[in-house]
């Protein structure tokens, strides 16, 4: 079984060495310093180490998947401080966020800085035209369909009307691709999966790994936000020690779709649910926090979610079975599966 952390720690080193000489600290005026904080407030690199180590498991030479490696990471942290942004949230990894520190109209644009060097970090690949064009495209497709999600997940906040499908249908937009694009660029380096896309003329083999590949982002990626939901009512997710952040923003959790989508609890119950959650952010007391977090357990919500989580990553796992991939391929990814759903923080 491969050491997970060690792969993790190894290839998240050489994505940080690369994000050194690509976006140097203090080149540009009112850019780099914001770059450079939000860089270094403790991210696990965990996207970029997927890329290079799907790409190396798979035969193909990790070095010339680099700097797409390190897109998909400047993707994450532009996704992450727009986020922050738009939720009002303050702290993350235990730190301050970047707008709280250089306003909104900087972090706006240190965002858009951001996504404007992935795309420069792609066309930059010596790579053949054919594998730039494709990793351009799979970039482009995951950049549309995260901010598809992200749209639906912002305007559904505090709705009474979301059931399980709504969550679904949010959390594979908003998750599934922003996480497959790693392994799906990776082995597309690696010469595993196709050139083109699927609807632009690749063979039928190498498109139906492909679309595995992504199919396997619509298991886990789903496995990664339940388990986030979790966090957020338990340990917290790095916001200072602070727990319930997702609900007294709204956002619609698998907990609260359940709630509704299956009435669970009494009627009343249910609208007191719907009134906290519709209720603006500083609006919502830590005693109605605490209310909601007792109801999700006594209704049993906390654990639909965990059963929910495991069936996708059952799932997962015979998707992964199925894969030409070498024993050590599906090893790989068996264990990111168990690290995305077992991980604490």
């Amino acid at each position: 079984m491969h050491d997970l952390p060690q792969l993790l720690e190894r290839h998240g080193a050489a994505v940080d060495a690369l994000l050194a000489q690509e976006i140097p600290p203090d080149q540009q005026d009112y850019l780099s310093e914001g770059v450079w904080y939000q860089f270094s407030s403790g991210g696990k690199r965990i996207r970029p180490a997927l890329c290079l180590m799907t790409c190396e498991t798979l035969g193909g030479d990790p070095e010339r998947a680099l700097l797409f490696a390190l897109a998909t990471e400047v993707l994450h942290n532009f996704f992450l401080v727009h986020d922050d942004i738009e939720d009002g949230d303050t702290m993350r990894r235990d730190q301050p966020t970047l707008w709280t520190r250089v306003g909104v109209p900087n972090g706006i644009n240190v965002g858009d800085y951001l996504i404007a060097k992935g795309y420069a970090l792609i066309l930059k690949s010596d790579l053949p035209p054919e594998q730039v064009l494709h990793l351009t495209r799979i970039f482009t497709t995951t950049f549309e369909r995260t901010v598809e999600g992200q749209a639906l997940d912002i305007n559904l906040r505090g709705s009474p009307d979301v059931g399980l499908d709504d969550y679904y249908r949010i959390v594979q937009l908003k998750t599934a691709y922003y996480l497959a694009v790693t392994w799906v660029g990776g082995a597309a380096i690696a010469g595993v999966s196709g050139s083109q896309d699927s609807d632009s003329g690749s063979n039928g083999a190498t498109a139906g790994v492909e679309e595995s590949l992504w199919e396997l982002g619509r298991c886990l990626g789903p496995a990664f936000q339940i388990r986030d939901d979790l966090l957020d009512l338990t340990v917290g997710k790095g916001r200072g020690g602070e727990t319930g952040c997702d609900l007294k923003e709204g956002k619609p959790s698998i907990l609260y779709a359940y709630v509704l989508d299956r009435e669970q609890g009494s009627a009343s119950d249910r609208r007191r649910l719907q009134e906290v959650m519709a209720k603006e952010r500083d609006a919502t007391s830590e005693e109605e926090v605490r209310w909601a977090i007792d109801f999700f357990r006594q209704t049993g919500a906390l654990d639909f979610a965990e059963s929910e989580a495991a069936a996708l990553v059952r799932k997962a796992d015979d998707l992964i079975e199925s894969l030409p991939f070498s024993a050590e391929g599906r090893n790989l990814f068996r264990a990111i599966s168990r690290y995305i759903v077992e991980r604490k923080t």
